[in-house]
């Protein structure tokens, strides 16, 4: 079987090679905030919305810079329903996701809440943007949009909503925020399986719909919410890089169409029964990052 994973996975890097000198076929996908413009006084919304213009995607990624007059007093994930690579968060917005098993044409990666705290022009910046296409992991991305800002006022008293670390020196505090309905949702089970299959956790949503962990070690976590003994929520979450604080919240509302969701089962039993996937996700972010990430769940996408 080890040598059977082996040769699977040495075949997978020869092709991402192949596939990957092939031409660029350019497209009209872009990744940028709706809106991208405005003049506001008061706390505000903005998606940041991947559109394939008509062309299927399941996976991108961007590195998204928010200016220090905005801060972020809320990030929820949108309808993309991203297995991410690099999580978005308060403290960090940029992204890396992929869809696993279907894509999508146009969706919400998520949605910033932002407070203006000094009159001035505010910036969203995006760089290092991709978009990869369904089937052939072609780059599809036309370009990125930034967000330009006018802001007439400033939010006083402004709520802190920044996660303390209370993770010792080299671990990562994770917080995440349940809501359904624009509410909080209070006694939610939330379940953290390490796909090393070490560390895992579970915690409970209090009266803000917000369940903490502390002392998390890197790696990859399939988060299950179950709320009523239900099954309501599922996400991938890479709890990585040089910030260790990461906080966001997951919208119920948008797990209706969450491919985690279907069948009942949770991703890590998809990986028991793949070994492919789960050697391809061990090595995600050590290798080659998202590219692998893209072709193993294509394979993936495919064999179900």
């Amino acid at each position: 079987m080890l040598k059977k994973i082996l040769f699977s996975f040495i075949t997978s890097l020869l092709f991402i090679s192949i596939v990957f000198a092939q031409p660029v076929f350019a497209s009209g996908a872009t990744i940028g905030p709706s809106p991208n413009s405005g003049s506001y006084g008061k706390s505000f919304t903005v998606n940041m919305v991947i559109d394939g213009n008509g062309e299927k995607f399941n996976a991108a990624e961007a590195a998204v810079d928010v200016s220090s007059n905005l801060k972020i007093q809320n990030l929820t994930l949108g309808d993309c329903n991203f297995s991410f690579l690099r999580t978005p968060s308060i403290e960090n917005p940029s992204f890396a996701g992929i869809i696993i098993s279907t894509y999508s044409t146009r969706c919400i990666a998520y949605t910033l809440t932002l407070a203006p705290v000094q009159k001035s022009a505010a910036t969203i910046t995006l760089s290092k943007g991709s978009i990869k296409r369904y089937g052939d992991a072609h780059e599809i991305l036309s370009s990125t949009m930034n967000g330009t800002y006018t802001l007439t006022g400033v939010v006083k008293d402004v709520l802190e909503t920044d996660t303390k670390n209370t993770s010792q020196n080299g671990l990562y505090t994770l917080s995440l925020k349940i809501v359904s309905a624009n509410a909080p949702v209070q006694n939610a089970i939330i379940t953290l399986n390490a796909v090393s299959k070490q560390n895992n956790r579970q915690g409970i949503t209090d009266n803000s719909g917000t369940a903490s962990f502390a002392n998390l070690k890197s790696g990859i976590y399939d988060a299950i919410i179950k709320h009523d003994n239900n099954k309501v929520g599922e996400t991938i979450v890479n709890v990585s890089g040089a910030n260790h604080i990461l906080s966001l919240t997951i919208n119920l509302d948008t797990q209706k169409n969450n491919p985690l969701m279907k069948g009942g089962g949770s991703f890590l039993a998809s990986l028991t029964t793949n070994p492919l996937l789960l050697l391809g996700v061990l090595v995600i972010g050590i290798i080659l990052g998202i590219s692998i990430a893209i072709l193993i769940i294509k394979l993936y996408g495919k064999k179900k």
